[in-house]
């Protein structure tokens, strides 16, 4: 039980422990930025939690006797089945998603919340307008290109996987289950963030994510589709390293 909230919550401190981190060493090369918004580097704190969130999943399966594989439960014979379910929960999960973001948006500012898009999601200008050297370009590009193939599974592993089977089982309900690792969903994207109102947006819109995932796992009994639609979704982060890098070297 002691594991399941541990691995619902601990992504959170782990990012914001990796961020400082990453925001030390940047500072230490000289960089100068807005902290503690890093624009494209998110998925460069975000892979090194995944890697350790991927050992600590590893060494607490093992000892349960199970193991990262049993909780995927790839099967070979359904792999275009499951891709496309993935495809259809990209879809089911991104419509009340948005509907949270709008609804959200509305009752803080009204019909002129499409005004404060930018203000709330983006930030100001000067948050992207420090200098990016070179090999920095490179390296956060190359991260990229791996962060989609580490966080979707990573992250529907431990929260969907492994935590919400053993809270519906310990609490003999399968609202309490789906909702307490959505919480700890929420939770770790708000440090995505670039102000008060975007962290409230994005608790509110990753939770309704996170319980309509929980529903979805909980009825097809299947993690591979939700791992292929986290992944559609993953890829849209990893884009805009890729776009620091081409138009700095344009």
């Amino acid at each position: 039980m002691k594991n399941a909230w541990l691995v619902s919550f601990i992504r959170f401190p782990m990012l914001i422990l990796a961020l400082l981190l990453l925001f030390l060493l940047l500072k230490i090369f000289g960089l100068s930025f807005r902290f503690p918004f890093l624009p494209e580097f998110s998925n460069v704190y975000f892979t090194i939690v995944n890697v350790l969130c991927f050992y600590l999943l590893h060494r607490l399966l093992k000892k349960e006797g199970r193991s990262i594989k049993d909780i995927i439960n790839f099967r070979m014979d359904r792999v275009i089945k499951d891709i496309l379910f993935g495809m259809l929960w990209l879809v089911v999960l991104y419509v009340p998603f948005v509907v949270t973001i709008l609804g959200i948006m509305f009752v803080m500012y009204g019909p002129n919340l499409f005004e404060h898009f930018p203000t709330v999601f983006a930030g100001n200008e000067d948050i992207f307008s420090f200098p990016r050297p070179g090999w920095l370009l490179w390296l956060t590009a190359g991260i990229s290109c791996v962060f989609p193939f580490l966080n979707a599974p990573i992250e529907e592993l431990m929260y969907r996987g492994y935590a919400q089977p053993v809270f519906i089982s310990h609490f003999k309900k399968v609202w309490v289950g789906i909702f307490i690792p959505s919480v700890g969903f929420a939770l770790q994207h708000i440090i995505l963030t670039v102000s008060l109102q975007g962290a409230f947006v994005y608790g509110a819109a990753f939770f309704v994510w996170g319980i309509g995932s929980g529903i979805i796992f909980h009825k097809q009994k299947r993690l591979f589709p939700l791992i292929v639609c986290h992944f559609f979704v993953n890829i849209a982060f990893a884009i805009l390293p890729l776009v620091f890098l081409i138009s700095g070297q344009a």
